[in-house]
């Protein structure tokens, strides 16, 4: 017991305030999601000077903030919601991080969103995923997924969302496996860890996750089977399981997304599902994939059904031996394109899946997603456009069009690279996103900030910081001067 002196207590205080601040948690964010009990306007300013020291920010950067109260009263998420004022009034501020005191939180403006959905409303528990990988991608802190699974595999509070989760580890130990499953239930995650089956090759490790989860022992009480990748996310669970009940789980479907290149669907002759963008499957139809010989192979050791990857090995065993079809689903992506994923994120559109984020597009979804902490999950990726020429979309970037928007907003920017060998690459894309508009960037007519972090900060608070650096080429036409320093926005989104 500590002695009853006023050194020692207060040494117990600050112990508490650091457990508090310090201690790590998988929201999402590089730093604590909750401030603490001590915290307010300091304590966040501390926060975002940390994450611009990190990432060897200023001192010197212009900086706009602006506090944002989401009201949950909309009937519906549209595409894009017009904002009868100005995003920043107040204009950039040039400032130094170096400075003490607290940083402009901005002025407050109202906004309307759908009723809340945050994630630990989430009941997932007719849900169970099924992913095949290493343990060495697993573990990676560049490749590993958990950060991502915590988002919509648990309630954000540390608990499961009653979804399973089947991990299929290659060439692993039991050592990696036991590791493996610490670490996912340590973060809320319900997870069974097991090898993969030692004599299959990568398609058929992927074929064989269907009867592992029809056989799992929770099995009664799930609707929906589902295989995924390790670097599929899904944004909104609520929507999800809204689409997915739609569709009566007593009867066979076997449901997911084509990929968005025509030339790969054209070469693969097959309207087959494409795994990253995650493979539903109800219980008559795993039962039946369970009966099948989908892994047969020939003398020669290709597989009878054909197939050199998982996805479409599932396919041909369901084609030719059955008469079930695909149920298309373009909610789901699998985002099979490559370069700038700006346009398809700031499109407005709400996703049901996302799919390449840590290999072809760079991109961090669970510190996208915490926003769904505060304004729910609807709000995640929502586009608010302002007076001023600003559009927010909501956890990715915040956008300028300082000419002025004279084209049509509804249109996806065409900001990704697609191959030039095709006669036809002008259409690859568009029988997914439709007619897009050109690409601005390099025109001047658009300055972009991206997310580089974010946390929650109270029960239905989440701050936001914003990044565009000053070197960016995207962002200027030819001949134009570089600014002379990075620029920050932080938005705070409120109750």
């Amino acid at each position: 017991m500590l002695p009853r002196t006023t050194l020692y207590r207060w040494l117990a205080v600050v112990f508490v305030v650091l457990v508090f601040y310090f201690h790590p948690d998988f929201s999402g964010s590089s730093f604590t999601s909750s401030s603490s009990p001590f915290g307010g306007e300091l304590d966040t300013t501390a926060w975002v000077k940390q994450v611009l020291q990190l990432h060897s920010i200023g001192p010197k950067i212009t900086y706009a903030a602006r506090t944002i109260q989401y009201i949950p009263d909309a009937k519906e998420r549209l595409p894009i919601s017009e904002i009868d004022h100005d995003l920043f009034p107040d204009k950039f501020q040039e400032i130094t991080t170096m400075s003490k005191g607290a940083l402009p939180v901005g002025k407050t403006l109202h906004v309307h969103v759908k009723q809340l959905s945050r994630p630990d409303d989430v009941d997932a528990s007719s849900l169970i995923f099924g992913v095949s990988t290493t343990f060495d991608r697993f573990n990676d802190d560049r490749t590993g997924p958990i950060n991502e699974w915590v988002r919509w595999l648990t309630d954000g509070k540390g608990r499961s969302n009653g979804a399973g989760l089947i991990l299929a580890l290659y060439n692993t130990t039991q050592t990696e496996i036991d590791h493996a499953g610490e670490r996912l239930a340590a973060a809320g995650i319900n997870a069974t860890v097991v090898p993969s089956n030692p004599s299959l090759d990568m398609p058929g490790r992927y074929v064989d996750l269907v009867q592992m989860l029809y056989n799992h022992p929770t099995r009664k009480q799930r609707k929906y089977f589902a295989l995924v990748d390790d670097d599929t996310f899904f944004p909104c669970m609520s929507e999800l399981l809204r689409t997915l009940f739609q569709y009566d789980y007593k009867k066979p479907y076997y449901i997911g997304t084509f990929t968005e290149r025509v030339d790969w669907m054209l070469s693969n002759h097959a309207p087959m599902a494409y795994g990253g963008g995650g493979i539903f499957l109800t219980a008559p139809v795993a039962r039946e994939i369970v009966k099948l010989p989908c892994l047969q192979k020939d003398d020669d050791g290709t597989y009878v059904m054909g197939g050199d990857q998982g996805d479409r090995l599932l396919y041909n065993c369901l084609h030719q031996n059955t008469e079930i079809a695909l149920t298309y689903l373009p909610l789901l992506h699998q985002l099979d394109h490559y370069g700038d994923p700006s346009g398809f994120y700031e499109n407005g559109r709400q996703p049901l899946s996302l799919h390449h984020y840590k290999s072809w597009h760079n991109l961090e979804p669970a510190k996208i997603h915490v926003v769904a902490d505060a304004c729910g999950e609807d709000c995640v990726l929502q586009r608010f456009q302002f007076k001023d020429n600003f559009v927010i979309s909501n956890g990715y970037s915040v956008s300028e069009y300082p000419h002025g928007i004279d084209f049509d907003l509804l249109q996806m920017e065409a900001t990704f690279d697609i191959p030039s060998e095709n006669d036809f690459q002008d259409v690859l894309l568009s029988y997914s996103f439709g007619e897009m508009r050109k690409d601005l960037s390099k025109t001047g007519r658009k300055r972009s900030w991206h997310l580089l972090d974010s946390r929650k900060e109270r029960d239905g608070k989440v701050k936001q910081i914003y990044l565009k650096r000053r070197g960016d080429n995207r962002w200027m036409k030819e001949g134009e001067d570089h600014p002379e320093n990075d620029s920050i926005v932080v938005l705070t989104w409120a109750p």
